[in-house]
C-alpha cells in the first residue's frame, strides 16, 4: 500500500482549518509535477516544520486544499543535538539528510583542528542555506513534521562553544557525549541519559578530534563513547549514533520519530 506524500509548506498551518486552499510556490509545484508526478486530486499531507500537519489534496498544480483539521506533533524527548566535523565534498549533505530522517532536532557543524574544509563568510551561509533545504527534503522523504535546526558553522577553538558544555540549569540538562574510538560503548551510557533534557552527540572529522580537543571536551563534561569495535566514517558515525539513541531513548516509539501521526493509505484519504 503506498504511502501519501508529505509536502513541507512555507506558511504556519495554526489558524488554517478545513477546506482551507493554500497556494504552492513554483518550486515546490514544479516539484510535485515533475518529479513526484502528482495529478490534481492526490493526497498528499501538508507540513509547516514547525508541528503542525493536515492531510490536503491537490486541487490544481500549484494549490492544495486542506481535508482535514490540522494536528500538532509534539517534540519527542530528550532533544537530540548532532554537532559534526566538517568533512571534505559535499559529505555534511548526506549527513543531514540521513539524521533529519532518523530524527535529529538540531545540526551543528563545527570546524575542528583536523578538518580539510573551511567554510567562511558567503561560503558558510551558502552552505547553510543547502543544508536546510536537505533537510526540508529529508522531511518531506521522512513524514516529519518539525524541520531540525541547522545551526552556522562554528569554530572548536580553545574556548568550546556552549553546544559542546554540559549543562544543569533551571530546566532540564544537557548531556554532551563526544565520539573517541575505544571508549566505553555508547549503549552503556543509556540509562542515565533517558531524564536529560537534551543529548549533543560530537563527531570528529576524518582521523577524529585532536587529543588537545578531546581534552578540553572531557574537562567541561563531555562523555567519551565508543561506536562500536568498526572504524566508521565520519559522515556515518553520526548516523549509527543516532540511530543507537533514539532507540535506546524510546524515541521509536513517539510520533514525531516514526513520522506516522497523519500517514494513511492512499485509498483511504479524502
Amino acid at each position: 500500500m503506498a504511502r501519501v506524500s508529505w509536502l513541507h509548506l512555507d506558511i504556519a498551518l495554526s489558524g488554517a482549518e478545513v477546506g482551507d486552499e493554500v497556494d504552492l510556490d513554483r518550486s515546490v509545484a514544479h516539484h510535485l509535477g515533475t518529479v513526484l508526478r502528482a495529478a490534481i486530486g492526490t493526497a498528499l499531507v501538508v507540513a509547516d516544520g514547525r508541528g503542525g500537519h493536515a492531510p490536503a489534496v491537490l486541487v490544481a498544480p500549484d494549490r492544495v486544499r486542506l481535508t482535514a483539521e490540522v494536528s500538532h506533533q509534539p517534540r519527542a524527548r530528550p532533544r537530540l543535538h548532532l554537532v559534526q566535523a566538517l568533512a571534505k565534498g559535499r559529505k555534511l549533505d548526506e549527513v543531514v539528510r540521513v539524521a533529519t530522517e532518523l530524527g535529529v532536532d538540531a545540526i551543528t557543524p563545527i570546524a575542528t583542528q583536523r578538518s580539510s574544509v573551511r567554510l567562511e563568510g558567503e561560503r558558510s551561509e551558502r552552505a547553510r542555506d543547502r543544508w536546510r533545504a536537505v533537510a526540508r527534503a529529508a522531511c518531506e522523504q521522512a513524514g516529519r513534521a518539525w524541520h531540525p535546526e541547522v545551526a552556522a558553522v562554528t569554530r572548536l577553538g580553545p574556548q568550546l562553544p556552549a553546544v559542546l558544555q554540559s549543562a544543569e540549569e533551571a530546566g532540564p540538562s544537557r548531556v554532551v557525549l563526544v565520539a573517541v574510538p575505544g571508549a566505553p560503548a555508547l549503549t552503556d551510557r543509556l540509562p542515565p541519559l533517558a531524564d536529560a533534557g537534551e543529548v549533543v552527540i560530537a563527531i570528529g572529522p576524518e582521523g577524529g578530534f585532536a587529543p588537545d580537543e578531546q581534552r578540553r571536551l572531557v574537562a567541561t563534561g563531555a562523555l567519551p563513547v565508543g561506536l562500536g569495535p568498526m572504524v566508521l566514517r565520519t559522515e556515518h558515525a553520526g548516523a549509527a549514533a543516532l540511530a543507537v539513541l533514539a532507540a535506546g531513548l524510546g524515541r521509536w516509539s513517539h510520533p514525531e520519530s516514526r513520522g506516522d501521526g497523519t500517514r494513511v493509505p492512499v485509498s483511504d484519504a479524502g
